[in-house]
């Protein structure tokens, strides 16, 4: 090797040595994604939690009948809405700030509100448009316009008509279904409540799935009972808006399947349990699911429905909430004016994220791209992990001065399933004494979303303390609020 040659080879050496220079901090601290840890969501349920709160529009028979639980006999002529107008409906929707919506199609009384080809029992024998007119297709047609998603209750009960609980039930029933899902456009959520359907067989939901997997592959299914095979979302066990302290998005399916021995496990879920189905928590804005005049005066206040947002969306649930049409086919106005409160009340809280630019430490993070800040960070795309050792943590958040403050989020990564299973939140005034929240001392579960409010507190120093978890972090949001006044 002559003298230029050797030169030339110390340079590639040299160079070589540069590059590993370069990429060795890059290597140190790149960094793998932490790994799914038990049953995790499917694409249609990480949408649909995305949604938070969706409307249902109890409508049909009884309305007109003023009752809750028709038992089948009314007759159609009594359907006669003199000023229905379903974009009224939307435009109470997108004032609350709500963007998908539930119509009750058929409910247990039987009667359909489109003029079906399988029974008489519809609005094609009704005076109303001389039995030319379709409720469900004037209401997707306005959640269409207004760029909100249309789902559809279909009443597996049915006290009309004979063959309920017959094969040739199942028949009728897999037409309907047929009927909605091919002629109305996207439908987003299929409900199949589970009230009085106790004769309807696990083989009879066999085949109602698959129609809906074929028509609407996107559908979420609502499931209970027999239907628990096939549940996007379940029951939580009352109609009262109120989700279990925890509330886990897993749960054994057989606690889905028996609801009436498992009510606890259908409200709080189950920590261990084997399948992925979060709460939907059904709860009407008035006393009943129809619209009665006399109820006008018991419609749930914005505090009222601020705090079932608290126990629901907070509670890493969705909120299904009922808005009842009175008999001339449109929303009350009080029903309107309540839900607006609640979107204002929503929107006054957490416009602002007072832990936005506080200064992170913690105890056992994972590094790269994995950092703390990712959880005051507002994008979507980004959150903190501890390293695959660390189930547990310390996390402090340096606010730079004294704030005052009342309301606190925290979300998880739910792609990778439920990971914390304890924590608790302190302040410090002087940055040196911790006070607890005893609000948010000894919680558990977090997933989606979960939510506290409190009396006001005043710090420089926040802190969330994980105590336990089935593996590191997944933390996507740490929030700190303060509440507009509710008057």
């Amino acid at each position: 090797m002559n003298f230029k040659q050797l030169v030339t080879q110390i340079k590639k050496q040299l160079s070589l040595i540069a590059i590993v220079w370069v990429l060795m901090p890059l290597a140190v601290n790149a960094q793998t994604a932490p790994i799914p840890v038990g049953p995790v969501p499917n694409a249609r349920q990480i949408e649909w939690y995305h949604r938070e709160i969706i409307a249902f529009f109890h409508f049909g028979m009884n309305t007109f009948a003023n009752v809750n639980e028709g038992d089948g006999t009314a007759s159609p002529q009594l359907f006669n809405p003199t000023a229905l107008d379903c974009n009224q409906w939307t435009s109470v929707l997108k004032g609350a700030g709500i963007t998908t919506a539930i119509l009750v199609a058929k409910h247990a009384d039987g009667f359909c509100n489109w003029p079906t080809a399988h029974t008489n029992y519809s609005v094609k024998n009704s005076p109303w448009k001389n039995g030319k007119g379709d409720v469900v297709r004037e209401f997707t047609d306005a959640c269409k316009a207004s760029g909100i998603k249309a789902a559809i209750y279909l009443g597996p009960h049915d006290r009309h008509d004979s063959r309920y609980g017959t094969p040739d039930y199942s028949d009728y029933y897999a037409g309907q279904l047929s009927e909605l899902l091919r002629n109305y456009g996207p439908i987003w959520e299929i409900w199949w409540d589970g009230a009085g359907a106790d004769q309807i067989t696990t083989s009879f939901y066999d085949r109602w799935a698959d129609t809906v997997r074929k028509l609407q592959p996107n559908c979420v299914v609502f499931g209970t009972k027999n239907s628990y095979r096939y549940a996007d979302s379940r029951w939580m066990g009352n109609e009262s808006g109120l989700s279990g302290d925890p509330c886990w998005s897993t749960i054994n399916p057989v606690s889905i399947r028996e609801e009436a021995a498992h009510i606890t496990q259908l409200n709080h879920g189950e920590v261990d349990g084997s399948a992925y189905v979060p709460a939907e928590v059904d709860v009407s804005i008035r006393p009943s699911w129809f619209y009665h005049q006399e109820e006008d005066a018991h419609v749930k206040s914005v505090a009222g429905l601020w705090d079932l947002y608290f126990n629901s969306v907070g509670h890493n649930s969705v909120l299904l909430l009922n808005f009842p049409p009175d008999k001339r086919g449109l929303v009350s106005s009080i029903d309107s004016v309540r839900a607006a409160g609640l979107h204002n009340l929503i929107n006054g809280t957490f416009k602002k994220d007072l832990a936005a630019g506080a200064v992170i430490t913690s105890l056992h993070p994972r590094g790269g791209v994995y950092k703390p800040g990712n959880m005051v960070d507002d994008n979507e795309k980004t959150y903190y992990a501890t390293n695959d050792n660390a189930a547990t943590d310390t996390i402090t958040f340096n606010l730079g001065k004294k704030k005052t403050f009342d309301v606190i989020m925290l979300q998880e990564v739910i792609e990778l399933g439920h990971r914390t299973t304890g924590w608790s939140v302190d302040y410090s005034s002087n940055g040196k004494d911790w006070i607890p929240i005893p609000e948010a001392t000894s919680k558990q579960s977090i997933g989606y979303k979960w939510l506290i409010k409190f009396k006001p507190v005043t710090a420089s120093r926040v802190r969330l303390r994980v105590t336990s978890g089935k593996a590191c972090l997944a933390i996507h949001t740490f929030g700190i609020y303060k509440q507009p006044s509710l008057l």
